[in-house]
């Protein structure tokens, strides 16, 4: 409602008269504080008409409020009961509008919060005061740098190494867009050039500044944590009136200002401004104030132009480097553009020393320099560049300032059985100006890369990211497709140099593309295949005739052959064969399922378990795997009616033709052992509500959540349950680590002051409170509260995450069998067994069922699940667990009702627990596709074309973006999910999940807007640096859950971030009286008679103890390297601490859920290798399936030495996860001698 003011005091404010209103809404007579029907003062907004001659106002405006019941208690109020509004000494006089206000203004004023006058004075007072531009005469990009010998307290000098003036021109110009947190600096003259550039420096990418004068020259330096967006803008472009199109995409991003700079770009990004006058750098300072940002500090800061990236130094450079093995070459090169040495550095001082080393250790010299770059990064004050390097040679006389000899270990090359589903990557990550170099490390191989064992480092993973390593995303004033094409499109189709070889795009794997990343390969000799190239290896791969018209598709069937899969058996032509589908296109209800037989199922379990240790302790056979073969993707699941070797695949399943059939593998992408958790999340809880789901439900689980995470310490079974739930600790077996240990008599606090058990005592003999355990511990639940809080993430009882397949039984029919029970239309089946669970369990009665992403109103459908199938009928599922079968009969495939879901793999939630059953029902969605485009004039798809489409996708992935969307219209509008903005943008989600396979973009431009510029309070959690005035307070359950989570009361115990090696000691306990007895911790005594019945021995030998310090030394150097690689930035701070590696998680804060989710995904695979590598080294049976017991015994004694030995040195970064891994070989050499039962 809107009412008209008049008799304004003329010196009266806007905040003046908000304050006037402000006490009479916020009192008692229309806010009571306790009443859950108003759990907040209204909102209203004030409009106060201009005046005329220095006046504040012409003596009028207008009140606006939310809705028309207010208004007419606030009308009463002034006319009705005598109590007028006085401000500056003035009664107001109040009429009801003529029009009501506009709905974009309603819906602001009720859903955001109310901003207290004084804030909103204080915050226009502040854009006032910014509202200011500085003249700039120059700007220079380079350097900062000091000499090799030179320690960290040394001062730093600049080195010019590009620069733009602008002093005879006067058009240079520096200002603050304060809502934007960044410092604009514009580069042209708006009066005379029709092009200008932009250098756009965001707050959260400065690490410090400082000002001073040099010469009688004022200036700023910026020192940067990644280079700044660079732009190009028209300055005088036609404006139609419209702001939405006006202000859209007027600026382009670029990778350099020019093709001067774009030579030294990659290398040189901090910052030097020269300001016009001294003033100028002193108003600066106090613009850092308003704007909240650090305050430079006045440092007299030396600059020269030294030219380090001169293009004929950078030639040199390059030249030199020929002479070096790749592997060699790639880490120089990694610590040139990586910023920690120059090329005076690196062509001067370290020139003979990089020489030396390769000439004495080759390829292995490799691991030293990947070394000498952890220690730079890592370094103290007092340590130069020089120590830095002398502490990574591998020469045992190398000694620290303390004099202690520092022993290291490269043992690259060494011949040892390895997981072949693994291999060592480069990964190399390309943004707008640089190329990060980082590995090699652990990655999971693929089909193509196992064929040529001895050359995988001629294949290369790529990166297309922006400067801060996240994905592209476009302000909407920004272009960037000319920066994609260019520089994206430019590396995919003409390659790059790296190290001396040339690499040249060879495909992607769906999972890869969504992260934007890509192989690359270099060309090379095989001594049987001949020369391979990347063409070659795409033609090996098949006929893709019946898709080569259309890039996108065409991509996608290349992909098949770059997935993660890992080997397991081969099969020949007679022992597989094609059957027909069940259904008719477009809704075929065996869509990407088949069938293989159960001896042959035993012997991919029996290959998977043979390369992957934790399998071994798995119980339950998978019935299910899904699959690569030949041309053929999709899921094959156990039919017992099948003898012998057999598999039995589908023309759903059969992507393209592959060339050679008689022999081939079967590639394992999963395997369902298990049932997953069901978990809720914001796209599902946001729809149940909307389908009858109360909030209460919600909030009951999330408290039961939160309860059970909190407490679970209290036990090792509530511990080990809180892990497995969570997927937490795995790469260092610490679940099954910790179960071990409740076999040996220990337990946590609780369960040591418990009640006695039947024979008198607690049942424990010792406690893990105070141990590194209990410190991973707060971390997991610090992990798992957060993803509470931020995520929504919710464990669901009685509910499971299983893959689909299809009921056979229609086939059985088809093929004469008789008697044959079937599913029926909007019925299934699912049986549950975990490893502990002595009998399956299984599931029937009303369930719903989903798939992830849920978007429409209609992607959660009921479902009645028919429990155990009938005992005398044929049924195809009778003995199937830990999958859901659907029905494979009706008039539509229950799976395509699912978000467009098929049975390739697709995981579906099934829920049982009741009060989350949606009581509204909601008929699915279309999803029908919206075809796959194809070339013009139907030409054949060429290289180039994917490297397009790439392109393409890269500047179109807005799924992300329009589920984001799609949450906050649903939380913004009256209506929720069923919103017919809401409706459009389930389908523009659904088309661009099809996108990677269709070709058909979606404009997110074009698509619905927000109702209001504010968000819900429950996106606060995804901005690094939230302002409350951005949000509003949301009264939906996701609301309502984000507020009932605090993340403050939890405090984690200081972590154990990578630093610098200490020395480690091994002084016998009698001469350091001072120090711990050895093997006198609680774990150590409660594994004394386990020990000792074994090895007839409980301490160490200290000579045997001190063996294993290279080993150790090896571990910590790659812990230290996941630390530093696997980090959400490169910010110095920005580290992961020992914990975090363990347990598996990363809890700084990230704007983007993808990048964090795919930085843990790395990490971990990279920590389970260091874990398998330690752990082989300490204990490597002949036969890993039947160990003989001397192996046994000998593992034993290995493990018992390294866990003292990470016991006696704790105190030194990773020694205590190293001590882990020593007891989880002790434990598990103990279990299978029979010594310890678990």
């Amino acid at each position: 409602m809107e009412i008209e003011l008049a008799d304004v005091a003329f010196d009266a404010t806007v905040w003046d008269v908000k304050r006037a209103f402000g006490a009479i809404l916020h009192g008692e007579e229309f806010y009571n504080a306790s009443d859950p029907q108003t759990p907040r003062a209204v909102n209203f907004r004030v409009l106060l008409n201009p005046g005329a001659g220095g006046v504040q106002n012409n003596g009028s405006g207008s009140l606006i409020l939310p809705n028309r019941k207010i208004g007419d208690r606030l009308m009463r109020r002034v006319y009705e009961d005598g109590k007028p509004v006085v401000i500056n000494g003035r009664k107001l006089r109040l009429f009801r509008g003529k029009k009501p206000p506009g709905r974009g203004l309603r819906e602001t004023l009720d859903k955001t919060p109310y901003l207290e006058p004084d804030e909103e004075e204080e915050r226009e007072d502040k854009l006032r005061r910014l509202d200011l531009g500085l003249h700039v005469d120059k700007v220079q990009f380079g350097v900062f740098y000091r000499q090799p010998q030179d320690r960290m307290t040394a001062p730093r000098i600049f080195s010019n190494e590009f620069e733009i003036s602008h002093r005879d021109k006067g058009a240079g110009l520096l200002w603050f867009e304060y809502d934007h947190k960044l410092i604009r600096i514009q580069l042209g003259d708006r009066m005379t050039e029709e092009i200008g550039s932009n250098v756009a420096i965001s707050f959260s990418n400065i690490r410090r500044m400082a000002f001073g004068m040099d010469f009688g020259n004022p200036f700023v330096c910026f020192d940067l944590l990644t280079p700044p967006m660079l732009e190009r803008e028209r300055f005088n472009r036609t404006l139609t009136g419209n702001d939405w199109h006006d202000h859209r995409k007027f600026r382009q991003r670029l990778d350099s200002l020019s093709p001067a700079h774009a030579v030294v770009a990659p290398y040189a990004h901090h910052i030097r401004v020269i300001m016009h006058t001294e003033d100028d750098i002193r108003t600066f300072a106090r613009l850092c104030e308003d704007a909240e940002i650090q305050k430079p500090i006045w440092a007299n800061v030396e600059a020269f132009n030294r030219g380090f990236f001169a293009p004929k130094q950078l030639h040199n450079f390059n030249l030199w480097l020929k002479q070096f093995c790749w592997p060699v070459a790639f880490q120089i090169e990694a610590l040139l553009r990586g910023g920690f040495l120059n090329t005076e550095d690196i062509l001067g001082y370290f020139r003979p020393r990089f020489e030396k080393l390769h000439k004495n250790y080759g390829s292995r010299a490799a691991g030293v320099l990947r070394t000498f770059c952890e220690e730079l990064r890592t370094r103290n004050l007092k340590d130069s560049i020089i120590d830095c390097f002398q502490r990574a040679l591998p020469e045992s006389e190398n000694r620290d300032k303390s004099g202690k000899v520092i022993v290291r270990k490269y043992d690259l090359g060494q011949d040892k059985e390895r997981d072949m589903g693994k291999f060592q990557c480069h990964h190399v990550t390309f943004t707008p100006t640089r190329v990060i170099l980082e590995g090699p490390y652990v990655g999971v191989s693929n089909r193509v890369i196992r064929q040529y064992v001895g050359f995988e480092d001629h294949f290369i993973r790529v990166d297309f990211r922006d400067e801060d390593r996240l994905q592209y995303r476009w302000a909407r004033e920004v272009d960037g497709t000319t920066l994609l094409t260019e520089r994206v499109g430019g590396i995919l189709k003409r390659g790059f140099d790296l190290g001396g070889r040339h690499y040249e795009f060879l495909a992607y794997s769906s999972s890869a593309l969504r992260e934007h990343a890509v192989w690359f390969m270099s060309p090379f000799e095989h001594p049987t295949l001949g020369f391979v190239t990347a063409q070659s290896i795409r033609d090996g791969l098949g006929d893709f005739s019946n898709v080569i018209r259309y890039p996108s598709k065409y991509a996608a069937r290349l992909a098949q052959a770059f997935t993660a899969t890992d080997p397991s058996v081969s099969i020949t032509r007679d022992q597989w064969e094609e059957m027909p589908d069940i259904g008719e296109e477009p809704y075929l209800f065996t869509d990407g399922v088949g069938t293989i037989s159960q001896e042959l199922g035993d012997k991919i379990w029996e290959a998977l378990c043979a390369a992957k240790e934790s399998l071994r302790r798995v119980a339950i056979t998978p019935d299910a795997y899904q699959i690569r073969f030949l041309g053929f993707k999709g899921v094959v699941v156990i039919d017992r009616r099948l003898t012998g070797v057999k598999m039995r695949l589908r023309k759903s399943m059969n992507k393209f033709e592959a060339l050679d059939k008689d022999v081939a593998p079967i590639e394992i992408a999963r395997w369902f052992d298990k049932p997953g958790t069901s978990y809720l999340n914001k796209a599902l809880i946001m729809i149940l509500e909307d389908r009858g789901v109360e909030q209460k439900a919600f909030l009951k689980l999330q408290e039961l959540a939160a309860t059970r995470t909190t407490t679970a310490s209290d036990t090792i079974e509530g511990t080990v349950a809180l892990l497995k739930t969570h997927n937490l600790g795995t790469s260092f077996k610490l679940p099954w680590i910790l179960h071990a240990l409740r076999a040996t008599g220990l337990g946590m606090r609780a369960e040591c002051v418990a009640e006695p058990d039947a024979r008198g005592g607690s049942g424990c003999v010792g406690s893990l409170e105070g141990t590194f355990l209990q410190s991973l511990i707060i971390f997991a639940q610090h992990h798992v509260l957060r993803d509470i809080k931020h995520g929504a993430k919710i464990p669901i009882p009685d509910s499971y995450l299983l893959v689909g397949v299809a009921d056979e039984g229609p086939a059985y029919v088809n093929e004469g069998v008789k008697d044959v029970f079937m599913l029926e239309e909007g019925q299934i089946y699912a049986c549950i067994q975990n490893d502990e669970d002595e009998k399956p369990t299984y599931l029937k009665g009303t369930v719903s069922i989903s798939r992830s992403p849920v978007v429409h109103p209609g992607d959660v459908q009921r479902a009645r699940a028919i429990g155990e199938p009938p005992a005398d009928k044929v049924c195809f599922f009778r003995d199937l667990k830990n999958v859901v079968v659907l029905p494979s009969v009706g008039k539509r495939p229950l799976a395509s009702m699912l978000g467009g879901g098929d049975l390739d793999g697709d995981l579906y939630s099934i829920i049982k627990y009741d009060p989350l059953l949606p009581t509204v029902h909601k008929d699915a969605g279309d999803y029908r596709g919206v075809g796959t485009r194809e070339l013009p004039d139907g030409r054949t798809s060429t290289v180039d074309d994917i490297c397009d489409f790439i392109v393409e996708y890269i500047n179109s992935d807005v799924l992300g973006l329009l589920s984001d969307r799609h949450l906050i219209i649903a939380d913004q509008s009256m209506m929720g999910t069923n919103d017919p903005a809401c409706i459009e943008l389930a389908g523009l989600c659904s088309q661009a999940v099809d996108y990677p396979k269709n070709g058909v973009p979606v404009d997110i431009f074009d698509s619905p807007r927000l109702l209001i510029r504010e968000k819900p309070d429950w996106k606060k959690a995804e901005d690094s640096d939230p302002r409350d005035t951005d949000y509003y307070f949301s009264s939906r359950a996701l609301g309502e859950l984000f507020r009932s989570i605090d993340l403050n009361n939890l405090k984690l115990p200081k972590g154990s971030p990578p630093v610098q090696p200490a020395a480690v000691t091994l002084v016998p306990a009698a001469a350091a009286p001072k120090r711990e007895t050895p093997l006198s911790d609680v774990i150590s005594l409660a594994l004394k008679p386990f020990v000792e019945g074994q090895l007839h021995y409980f301490l160490n030998n200290d000579q045997n103890v001190a063996d294993m310090k290279t080993l150790f030394l090896r571990y910590e150097e790659e812990l230290r390297y996941i630390c530093l690689t696997h980090a959400l930035s490169d910010a110095p701070d920005n580290r992961l601490n020992e914990e975090e590696v363990v347990v598996g998680t990363i809890l700084a804060v990230c704007s983007q859920t993808r990048w964090r989710r795919d930085r843990m995904h790395r990490m971990r695979l990279h920590s389970s290798g260091l874990v398998q590598e330690v752990r082989m080294r300490l204990y490597q049976p002949a036969d890993v399936l039947n160990p003989e017991q001397g192996e046994l015994l000998y593992g034993l004694s290995q493990a018992w030495l390294a866990w003292d030995f990470g016991m006696r040195n704790r105190g030194v970064f990773g020694a205590s996860s190293f001590s882990l891994v020593a007891l989880g070989v002790v434990l598990d050499t103990l279990h299978k001698l029979g010594a310890l039962i678990i």
